[in-house]
């Protein structure tokens, strides 16, 4: 009996599919699926060999649209399990949800779980320095701060180092810490800055690793400060005088952590290591005739820049960078009227330029377009932003 019933329920199936087939188009109205939006992370690379079908949101569309096939069967009793890297032709319908399927994005990174090497902790950049498979986001963090051990100053104390904001370029004076959202153009106070040590510290620079940390330098020492609530503690006396501060990401060095460098004025680039309050500085290279101007950055995926001075010219320029070769420099756009860049970061194809003057540029790295943002009257002596981007989560 059971053959004979398989076989009533085939021919039964065959004459709806006829009947679709022959443009009864009374009973079966053919549906406009919209195109799917460039912004929507759900569209980006998700199938498989989808030939001649449509997937929105995960599902997938063939060319039937309705949920029934005439009479009383329904088209999701009809397909059992499907696997929608292998529909051709096929149909996904009944009461099946897109967030049931394989695309799900747990942390709202905007990228699936199969794909995201850290699944459940916000991490867009996927940042992965050693190359294990697992995001930095999700190595060993005892304390929970969000900063992985190994980098991690106070690997037991939640409330020291602090990070730095996602979507934000940080800005200081010689005492202050300014912040800048990226996504509003806007500037604000944070805190000024105390020492754990007794003596009149003045800033010339800061830098951010990928974790968020604020490392910073006056003129003979190193510190650690809280990007909060600006206290500052000493990591030891510095072997130069530097008026630039960067971090490099590690990978470019086939290095487990980014590597600190110090900017001298004279244009050369040192590399430092802190080990037990001691600081060793190692020459990795220098600009070809330029000196500095007073800053530089790195960013995993965006590049080196630097401000630098050249011979019988005035103006700062802005030059891009081989932080492998230091002598291999490109100008990107030299700044008329302005002599005293002495802070830089970038965002997504952007730079903001700090003078001393309290003016604030943003240049269009595809157009080299200059528009200032700000002019405040703030001295601007430094800025930095962390070595790979971090952003908001989704709304």
């Amino acid at each position: 009996m059971s053959v004979i019933h398989s076989v009533s329920v085939f021919l039964l199936i065959s004459q709806f599919i006829a009947c679709a087939e022959g443009g009864d188009t009374n009973r079966l109205q053919r549906i406009a699926i919209p195109p799917a939006m460039d912004d929507d992370p759900y569209t980006r690379n998700m199938g498989g060999e989808m030939t001649g079908n449509t997937m929105v949101r995960g599902v997938v569309a063939g060319e039937m649209t309705a949920n029934t096939m005439g009479g009383e069967s329904n088209a999701g009793e009809m397909i059992g399990n499907v696997m929608a890297g292998e529909m051709v032709g096929n149909v996904m319908a009944g009461d099946m949800n897109a967030g049931e399927m394989a695309f799900q994005d747990s942390d709202r990174d905007y990228i699936v779980d199969s794909e995201d090497n850290c699944p459940h902790v916000y991490n867009p950049e996927q940042s992965d320095i050693n190359s294990d498979g697992q995001g930095d986001a999700c190595e060993p963090d005892v304390d929970r701060d969000g900063i992985p051990d190994q980098w991690d100053p106070a690997p037991m104390d939640t409330t020291w180092p602090g990070r730095a904001l996602p979507d934000t370029v940080y800005a200081h004076t010689s005492s202050e810490l300014h912040a800048l959202d990226v996504k509003r153009l806007s500037l604000s106070y944070v805190s000024s800055f105390s020492f754990d040590r007794q003596g009149d510290h003045l800033l010339t620079d800061i830098a951010f690793d990928r974790s968020g940390i604020l490392w910073a330098i006056s003129y003979d020492r190193l510190w650690v400060c809280h990007p909060q609530r600006g206290e500052c503690r000493e990591q030891g006396r510095l072997p130069n005088q530097f008026n630039g501060l960067t971090f490099i990401p590690g990978d470019l060095f086939n290095a487990n952590q980014d590597i600190l460098v110090g900017i001298s004025l004279d244009g050369s680039w040192h590399k430092l290591e802190v080990f037990n309050g001691s600081i060793a500085s190692l020459v990795m290279g220098r600009y070809p005739d330029e000196s500095s101007s007073g800053d530089a950055f790195s960013m995993e995926g965006l590049g080196t820049f630097a401000s630098v001075k050249r011979p019988n010219i005035a103006d700062d320029i802005i030059i891009s960078l081989n932080p492998l070769q230091i002598n291999q420099i490109s100008d990107i756009v030299t700044l008329t009227g302005y002599h005293s860049i002495f802070g830089l970061a970038g965002w997504r194809g952007k730079l903001f330029a700090f003078d001393e003057t309290g003016v604030v540029l943003q240049i269009n790295l595809r157009t080299q377009e200059i528009i200032t943002i700000a002019n405040d009257g703030q001295s601007w002596w430094g800025a930095g932003v962390s070595s790979v981007l971090h952003t908001r989560p989704a709304q």
